[in-house]
């Protein structure tokens, strides 16, 4: 105990009384090193918890007790053997050999018999539950999970260790180093090692909590001129890594505010756990929403999930009116957007009605090795709209399935033509000028003419899958095979023909001269000859529901035969649509709706490095207005970037009762760069080889000021940007500014949250390569690309931080070393000291040295 510290006792003792005694208890409690010594450890302790599974840590208290139940019985064990051994034998030589001896049979033998008989009944076996393991259930579902991904916390790796509690341990850790140095430690020349590294540890506490406070990091997406001579776009802003926005609009016609975004911080926003997947399903009033199996859902579904209530309807923006309000009420971290249907007996006035029917696949087929036909097993399930044609047809490898509405009789008897056995694709022709109609076994790469009238029609190919996607209309996301002929006229003219099997409204023909623009011309199919495709490849079964309600049915095998079936009601069977196959026609709704909902991706399916960045998220949100019952809840995905057409697909448009629109997307909170904005002018990729993989890539990027009044001013200037040289902006190493400009701008941007690092972090990849094949034509100078990606960071207070380092690297030596010998050197002078006093007062102590006493000694002696 230092003296220093012993006078602060006795000034605390002597007037830190009565009611200032709390204050003295606080003053020695972060006087006391103990207290420095248990906030390490918990700093320890939370990176522990940061890093190890919950399930591992659950564990502890069931080893705890398995260690206490074989360390408990050999200590006591031992313990009798040594008492023994004390007083059997006399010796002190003997009774210790006799001791160690029988603490380590008796040890032995207690071990092998707790092996033999409590580990095989203590050891937990997964499979049947049998043995010793406390929260076995949570410790298994958990093996895998950190703290900071259990629900409630849910945190990224810098989100927690920027989190609360951290700082408070780091800065009652700082008040305990500065209290303690204070009052403990002299302030001499010798203790200047000590005193320096305390100094450093406060400096690099007090650095860490300024940078975690500041810190920011993310990335943006600089876009690439669209033409040679022009200049590309300006990027004023970055996406946060960590921080979510909810961001909005309302659509205000003829204001011009319809491209205004506004972003909302989504505080407390899940990483890492589902809750409220069906939040949608209890905001539909009276429609009845169906699973992806098209089972109506119940409140059973969703008993059980975790909900989830984020209000963000105060943006303080002026861009959406006050009265919308917005609630994030679900998340799902990794899962896809799939449309499901909700159905309801009674049609909204004003809209369409869109019938919804569901039909069971079902199967008679026997098992193996059983002859009789067996009961009746619902394989799959259609659900389908007739009078939409993007889900009125479903197919997989084994069966396509239709269901019409209004269905033409021309068109159903050619649906109902059969083939021979084995053909697997037909194509019916009809020239109504010549009366002729021809049903045509096709094979590709064969030609066939249609009886006299001159027209000869090639195939080309049949595709299982539209060559290109519909665009058409309402039958965007409609699927289904084409056959691709290459038709010649009478007249010699020659054009291709695409034939929709599900869609002959679609068929269109291509002229041989395309337009100028390169893309083939395109027009209505012609109707002097009309082709119907039939696609035997697999199990087809159309339905076609007529105006009176009665149902008519065809079944085609892929051994060319048909089956029809022309009057069929609700809960009728198509039996025998091929031997043992039925199809059960189940409960029709005169309407549905569309609503869109999460269906969460396996762990198995899933990138790992996506999971707890929100990049396969989804939210749900729900949209009310005050002083309104109505609401209505949509899933939003997230949108990496709050661009153009990124930002128009993943967004989201709710009508409101009163006819106002508002518009949502999920995506990352944006920051405005201070004061600058960057250009790409170039790019560029350079390979290992000629042609390998990429060695480096560089963006050459202008930082220009923003030009308005009271934020920075500076030239504008360019820098190269590589994967190890970063561009730093707004200020840079410059020489028009003499040395000790320079370091003082270094060292201020150390210190300024503004000043930011942009690394280079993706680019365009497909477009590169894209335009290298253009170059390789002929048709360019150089390859390009559409964007470049860099990423954003800054680190306010990292000098700070190092300048605590650099105390304690200096001081640490002075401590362990100098004032050691500083000790020394000092002792060894007191020492000296010490010898030569009292060698100066043995001296003038001696009579013979006293010349008062001198004389009579002599006389004595003569």
């Amino acid at each position: 105990m230092s003296r220093k510290w012993q006078r602060a006792k006795r000034w605390d003792d002597e007037n830190l009384t009565g009611a200032l005694r709390p204050a003295k208890w606080v003053a020695q409690s972060f006087s006391s090193i103990w207290l420095a010594v248990i906030l390490l450890v918990l700093i320890a302790l939370y990176g522990t918890v940061a890093s190890i599974p919950v399930g591992l840590i659950a564990l502890i208290p069931t080893w705890i007790v398995i260690a206490l139940s074989v360390t408990v019985p050999v200590a006591a064990v031992g313990a009798g053997g040594v008492l023994i051994s004390r007083r059997a034998f006399t010796g002190t030589g003997a009774r210790f050999a006799a001791s160690v001896l029988s603490v380590i049979v008796l040890g032995t033998i207690t071990s092998w018999l707790w092996a033999s008989f409590a580990w095989p009944r203590l050891a937990y076996d997964a499979t049947t539950g049998e043995g010793l393991r406390f929260f076995a259930d949570f410790a298994e579902a958990n093996n895998a999970i950190t703290i900071r991904r259990l629900p409630g916390v849910e945190m990224s790796e810098l989100e927690f260790y920027s989190w609360w509690p951290l700082r408070l341990i780091l800065v009652l850790f700082v008040i305990n180093m500065v209290t303690a140095t204070v009052r403990r430690i002299e302030f001499t020349f010798k203790n200047l090692g000590v005193l320096t590294v305390h100094t450093g540890i406060v400096v690099m506490a007090l650095g860490s909590a300024y940078y975690q406070s500041l810190k920011k990091e993310g990335d943006t997406i600089v876009l690439a001129a669209q033409a040679e001579g022009v200049d590309g776009p300006l990027q004023s802003r970055f996406y946060d890594n960590t921080k979510t926005a909810l961001w909005v609009r309302q659509e205000r016609a003829g204001f011009g505010f319809g491209a205004a975004w506004e972003q909302r911080l989504l505080r407390g926003l899940p990483r890492y756990n589902d809750y409220g997947l069906h939040a949608a399903d209890m905001t539909t009033g009276s429609v009845t929403l169906l699973d992806p199996l098209f089972r109506p859902i119940t409140e059973a579904d969703h008993s059980d999930e975790r909900t989830l209530a984020l209000d963000v309807s105060d943006g303080g923006g002026r861009v959406v009116d006050p009265d919308v309000r917005f609630r994030v009420v679900g998340y799902a971290p990794y899962a896809d957007l799939f449309g499901r249907f909700g159905v309801t007996d009674t049609v909204p006035a004003g809209d369409e009605p869109q019938p919804f029917r569901t039909v069971d696949f079902v199967s008679r087929i026997p098992a193996r090795g059983v002859t009789e036909p067996s009961e009746p097993d619902v394989i799959l399930t259609f659900g389908v709209r007739p009078n939409d044609p993007a889900n009125r047809v479903a197919t997989n490898e084994l069966v396509s399935f239709s269901y019409e509405s209004g269905m033409t009789d021309q068109r159903f008897e050619d649906l109902a033509e059969p083939l021979p056995p084995g053909v697997p694709h037909g194509l019916i022709v009809r020239v109504p000028e010549a009366d002729v109609r021809v049903v045509i076994p096709a094979n590709p790469r064969e030609e066939y003419e249609i009886g006299d009238t001159g027209w000869v029609v090639g195939v080309e190919e049949f595709s299982p899958q539209p060559p290109f996607p519909i665009i058409t209309p309402g039958y965007e996301g409609a699927s289904t095979s084409v056959a691709i002929l290459h038709v010649t006229a009478p007249d010699g003219e020659h054009f291709d023909r695409y034939v929709y099997h599900h869609f002959p409204e679609l068929n269109q023909d291509l002229d041989e001269t395309p337009r100028e623009d390169g893309r083939p011309s395109r027009r209505d199919a012609d109707p002097a000859i009309d082709i119907v495709y039939l696609d035997a490849t697999k199990l087809s079964v159309y339905f076609d529901e007529r105006n009176d309600g009665t149902v008519r049915a065809i079944a085609r095998g892929p051994n060319g035969r048909t089956r029809v079936e022309r009057d069929l009601g609700a809960g009728d069977t198509f039996t025998d649509a091929v031997p043992l196959i039925d199809f059960a026609l189940n409960e029709r709704w005169p309407h549905s709706v569309s609503v869109e909902g999460p269906v969460p991706v396996p762990e198995i399916d899933r990138d790992k490095s996506l999971v707890g960045t929100h990049d396969e998220a989804l939210i749900a949100v729900e949209v009310s207005v005050a002083g309104s019952d109505w609401r209505e809840v949509v899933w939003l995905p997230f949108a990496k970037y709050m661009l153009g057409s990124i930002a128009n697909n993943a967004s989201r448009r709710v009508t409101l009762p009163d006819g106002r629109e508002v518009v949502m997307a999920f995506s990352r909170v944006a920051h405005r760069f201070p004061g600058f904005q960057l250009r790409l002018e170039d790019f560029e990729m350079i390979a290992f080889d000629h042609r390998g993989a990429p060695r480096d890539f560089q963006s050459v990027v202008s930082v220009v000021p923003t030009g308005i009044p009271g934020q920075l001013e500076f030239d504008s200037y360019t820098h190269v940007t590589k994967l190890n040289a970063p561009l730093k902006a707004p200020y840079m190493w410059s020489e028009d500014r003499g040395l000790a400009g320079n370091v003082f701008v270094q060292l201020f941007s150390g210190l300024n949250p503004g000043q930011y690092k942009l690394s280079q972090a993706g680019w365009d990849q497909q477009g590169w390569n894209q335009s290298q094949q253009l170059v390789d034509q002929g048709l360019l100078d150089k390859p390009r690309v559409a964007f470049t990606i860099l990423g954003v960071g800054n680190n306010p207070g990292i000098h700070v931080i190092a300048l605590g380092g650099v105390l304690v690297a200096i001081g640490t030596p002075w401590a362990f070393y100098i004032k050691p010998w500083l000790v020394r050197r000092e002792r060894d002078r007191l020492a000296a000291e010490a010898k030569a006093n009292a060698r100066s007062k043995k001296t003038h102590a001696d009579p013979l040295d006293t010349p008062g006493q001198l004389e009579p000694a002599l006389s004595k002696g003569g």
